[in-house]
């Protein structure tokens, strides 16, 4: 009989890339200033589609370089495919070190039969721990919309429900959006689609090539808080990009306004639309993205682990780009 392959660690999956992670942490210029801001460094993952060994695994990476790592944040569908396939992945996982935050997706606002849930059933399993978040939420019932801040960053990270009370948050996320911009904050935003169908994309590999992309339009239909973040920046109001998931493949790309939309490929190995097999015991099988911003040098940086190659064979290890004036520095 054959040998039986098993699983590798995520601590293996990831040591290929653990210089990246701790370079994505340095700050280059620290020896010469005395009123710096440090490089934020952070993970990003979504659709983990209720699969729990995704979120142990990605957990685990947290926990180990948690000197080099502040939070993580998930951009929506953490139930399977409905509510009733919900898995208390906070309560059962692994614990974390350091924050994970979460996100509502469109999966997770309705039943097996296809109806919208309450809002109030929604928040009651996506964020019941939030203590030690550290974050400023939305003044509604059952808030699912919130900001938080890294002064030694100078960095707001702004997250939204795309799903319920999107008017009462669209004047709310004008609000923050004018006091960031008081305040000098870089912006980052996130939500479970892109703000709006990306129609430029930066010559980066982190971008799919595939087809499912003329979908889009469909899929996300443009949302309040594109013109919103738009006018922030037209305004003169420094924005970072947009997190995302929800196609289930990568996307590094520019909306029509100019809205900078980056969407990770799934977390979980089952779903469709991905651009790559997603094969168990293989380096394949896990997907999210390590990611830094630093504001003093205007860049961000991507660092994947696990699934980095597509179905082109183009490599996805990492990008460093300049978000200011749109500019890839390297992909590689």
């Amino acid at each position: 009989m054959g040998e039986i392959r098993t699983q590798m660690s995520i601590l293996e999956v990831a040591k290929p890339m653990e210089a990246a992670i701790v370079q994505g942490a340095f700050d280059l210029w620290a020896y010469k200033d005395t009123e710096r801001y440090r490089p934020l460094q952070f993970i990003h993952f979504s659709d983990v589609h209720g699969i729990i060994d995704h979120w142990d695994r990605i957990v685990t990476l947290l926990n180990h370089y948690k000197d080099y790592i502040s939070f993580a944040v998930h951009t929506g569908d953490y139930v399977g495919g409905h509510i009733e396939q919900y898995v208390d992945m906070y309560r059962y996982g692994v614990p974390a070190e350091r924050p994970v935050l979460n996100c509502i997706g469109n999966h997770d606002k309705h039943s097996h039969y296809g109806a919208k849930v309450t809002k109030e059933m929604v928040h009651s399993m996506l964020f019941h721990r939030t203590d030690d978040w550290g974050v400023s939420f939305h003044d509604c019932d059952f808030s699912m919309a919130y900001y938080k801040d890294f002064p030694e960053s100078n960095i707001r990270l702004i997250v939204l429900d795309v799903y319920y009370d999107v008017d009462l948050q669209a004047k709310w996320l004008k609000d923050v959006l004018d006091d960031a911009k008081v305040h000098g904050y870089h912006v980052m935003t996130a939500m479970h689609p892109p703000t709006a169908e990306p129609v430029s994309f930066p010559d980066t590999t982190f971008n799919s090539l595939t087809e499912v992309m003329k979908i889009a339009p469909v899929v996300h239909p443009t949302i309040p808080y594109e013109e919103i973040i738009a006018d922030f920046i037209d305004a003169g109001g420094s924005f970072i990009c947009n997190l995302c998931g929800h196609l289930h493949y990568d996307v590094f790309g520019y909306t029509k306004r100019g809205v900078l939309n980056i969407s990770v490929d799934m977390a979980s190995c089952w779903a469709p639309g991905d651009d790559a097999q997603r094969v168990p015991n293989t380096m394949s099988y896990d997907c999210f993205n390590v990611m830094s911003v630093d504001v003093k040098m205007g860049i961000l940086r991507l660092i994947r682990i696990g699934n980095n190659y597509d179905y082109y064979l183009r490599r996805k290890s990492t990008l460093s780009y300049d978000y200011i004036n749109k500019k890839v520095i390297y992909n590689g």
